[in-house]
């Protein structure tokens, strides 16, 4: 693999530490991914923030519990991300080192698991199955993002130094 510095990005691509920054769609593919565990987080401080309550039952569509498992993997590469400091401490980097396999883990049994709950439902096109279709084609897209994008592979080569 190249070195990650041999390949010429814009400065603006790296942060003060001169690490080159994760790019905003792997923010985003991580959210999605561990969406099991931030969701209720995000739903009770939308009930405190004064969110309608209309509102905030909309989100149970999109939460499961089967799906914990592969949150729990990406909410490990959410906190690597967020603890992307010179600071951090090992775990911390081995997890960073290793995310791109834990986001691919992480998005290939989210993608399983909405393919059982569309083989459940009864292969008739309604809003449920719609949903479950759509979340694997999600899921597809940033397992593909995940192993493919050179700028992500990069990004988990680097971490700043201690």
């Amino acid at each position: 693999m190249r070195d990650p510095r041999s390949v010429s990005y814009p400065s603006s691509y790296y942060d003060d530490q001169w690490c080159l920054k994760p790019p905003l769609l792997l923010w985003i593919a991580v959210a999605y991914l561990s969406r099991t565990i931030t969701l209720p987080i995000v739903m009770a401080l939308g009930h405190f923030a004064g969110v309608d309550s209309r509102a905030i039952e909309s989100f149970h569509a999109f939460w499961r519990l089967d799906g914990l498992v592969p949150s729990l993997i990406a909410a490990a590469v959410l906190y690597a991300l967020c603890r992307r400091v010179p600071t951090a401490s090992k775990p911390v980097r081995w997890i960073w080192t290793h995310g791109r396999v834990f986001l691919a883990v992480s998005a290939s049994l989210d993608a399983v698991l909405a393919l059982i709950d569309w083989l459940k439902e009864t292969a008739q096109i309604d809003d449920p199955s719609l949903l479950s279709l759509t979340a694997m084609a999600i899921d597809l897209y940033f397992l593909v993002y995940v192993l493919a994008a050179r700028r992500v592979r990069h990004a988990f080569c680097e971490f700043p130094a201690a």
